[in-house]
């Protein structure tokens, strides 16, 4: 990814007051978290301010050039941070994601993991499978630890409750019973 300097001037009536990037810094945070700044967003993801650029994840309005510009990013914060955001989880493609998965970054992936339902672009059974089968246990716990999770089939639960790791076994376990009690619940709501 290239970055730049980012140029900025402030004008009080009309008279140019001299400011760094650590002004930049404090105002990206004060911009409006609005569509109209998508523009402004998007140069700013260029800076070469590596704050500003982990600041602009945690904002919902970046366009979906913008997102996959951060993606490329070389400050692991950075990427993660595109990672956590539902809003922009939403733009990754699953091309892009699987470029993150193959880095192998044991932090990222256990992000990913314990986000994916949000990466509505993608196939998540592949992304799941690649995930059930990773060599780290961090990553395999996090795709479970959360039993709420839709795109974890039932499949993998039960590959997972068999995990040489007993954390990650445990939590697939309990995930499971609480599947299974949440379609008794179903169940017994349609009788009634």
């Amino acid at each position: 990814m290239q970055t730049q300097t980012i140029k900025t001037e402030l004008l009080i009536n009309g008279k140019k007051v001299i400011i760094g990037h650590q002004f930049l810094e404090d105002i990206v945070r004060d911009i409006p978290d609005i569509k109209e700044n998508q523009e402004v967003f998007n140069s700013l993801v260029l800076s070469d301010n590596p704050d500003v650029r982990e600041y602009l994840t945690r904002v919902d309005n970046l366009s979906k050039k913008s997102v996959h510009i951060l993606l490329k990013d070389t400050n692991q914060e950075v990427v993660d941070g595109v990672l956590l955001n539902s809003d922009l989880a939403k733009l990754i493609s699953e091309e892009a994601l699987l470029k993150i998965i193959d880095t192998d970054n044991t932090k990222l992936l256990m992000t990913i993991a314990s986000n994916i339902d949000d990466y509505v672009k993608c196939d998540l059974c592949k992304i799941v499978k690649i995930l059930a089968n990773h060599k780290s246990a961090s990553v395999r716990y996090n795709l479970v630890r959360y039993w709420s999770s839709h795109s974890v089939p039932v499949k993998i639960l039960k590959q997972l409750s068999k995990d040489k790791d007993i954390d990650v076994a445990k939590a697939a376990i309990d995930a499971l019973e609480k599947k299974d009690n949440l379609t008794l619940d179903i169940f017994y709501r349609y009788l009634k």
